[in-house]
């Protein structure tokens, strides 16, 4: 299930988060979420949906192949456009 773990990543990067704060938020450990991003293990329906809630996206979109689909989507989003962006706000 290379798609999960490459998308896994790379909302993580996306996001700007690490895996631990990634894990934390979840309720797991570092370790054990690091082998979803290697393609090690593939994460539960329950899990995925926290990561989901994590992202504020679907498990259809976490699970769909069209990476290109949901970048759109949440550079549409303006809050995240803006933190990834780097402002903090106070700019209009």
């Amino acid at each position: 299930m290379a798609i999960i773990s490459e998308k896994l990543r790379r909302l993580r990067h996306l996001f700007g988060y690490s895996q631990e704060y990634v894990a934390f938020n979840i309720g797991m450990t570092q370790p054990a979420y690091c082998k979803w991003e290697s393609g090690q293990t593939r994460p539960s329906i329950d899990k995925l949906q926290d990561l989901a809630s994590l992202y504020q996206i679907t498990i259809s979109e976490l699970l769909d192949k069209n990476s290109a689909e949901l970048l759109r989507k949440l550079l549409a989003d303006e809050q995240f456009a803006n933190k990834l962006l780097g402002n903090t706000g106070g700019e209009a």
